[in-house]
């Protein structure tokens, strides 16, 4: 693991922030490789982002505790998102930043359910990506992530006013967007 190259005190220091990044990685690690390629839409990229967050996270180590550090790597990938995008445009102006890719996760059992429910997952998270930048991130946050409206002002560092109008704005658009593909 990567704490082995990190010098940060004692061993029992040591020990216990392997304990606490293992047990971090095992059960958010899947959940914010989602995040990412929810705001990015390349599993590649968001492996990297969410790796890169990882990363930043020993560097600073400690934190005030596990929900802290839990808070640190959420707002960590979604920053690494967004700075990922800002190159993304600049590298490629006026060229789209998304590129729809199929949702890997087994749907339903059955093969033409199975196309059915990938489709439209993957209809609904283009949509997603087409949003504004905030819309996307607060529609991520609460209905991907279900986090409570503070928690997503608290993690994207907003008013929980701006948290219900953008989760409004962004559904309406999405709502609208999807009827009209029908």
């Amino acid at each position: 693991m990567v704490t082995g190259a990190i010098r940060m005190g004692s061993a029992a220091t040591q020990g216990t922030m392997e304990q606490v990044l293992t047990g971090l990685f095992r059960s958010h690690c899947v959940e914010l490789v989602r995040l990412a390629y929810l705001l990015l839409g390349d599993r590649g990229r968001a492996e990297e982002a969410v790796q890169d967050v990882y990363l930043s996270l020993c560097r600073h180590w400690p934190p005030q505790d596990e929900r802290a550090a839990l808070a640190y790597l959420r707002s960590g990938v979604i920053n690494r998102c967004r700075s990922d995008q800002r190159r993304m445009y600049s590298a490629r102006r006026g060229a789209p930043l998304l590129h729809v890719n199929a949702l890997d996760e087994q749907v339903g059992t059955d093969a033409a359910t199975e196309v059915v429910a990938r489709d439209e997952a993957s209809r609904l998270a283009e949509q997603v990506r087409g949003l504004p930048r905030r819309q996307r991130e607060v529609i991520t946050c609460r209905y991907y992530l279900q986090l409570s409206e503070r928690e997503t002002a608290e993690l994207l560092e907003i008013g929980i006013g701006s948290v219900k109008r953008h989760a409004h704005r962004g559904l309406a658009t999405l709502q609208s967007r999807l009827e009209e593909s029908r």
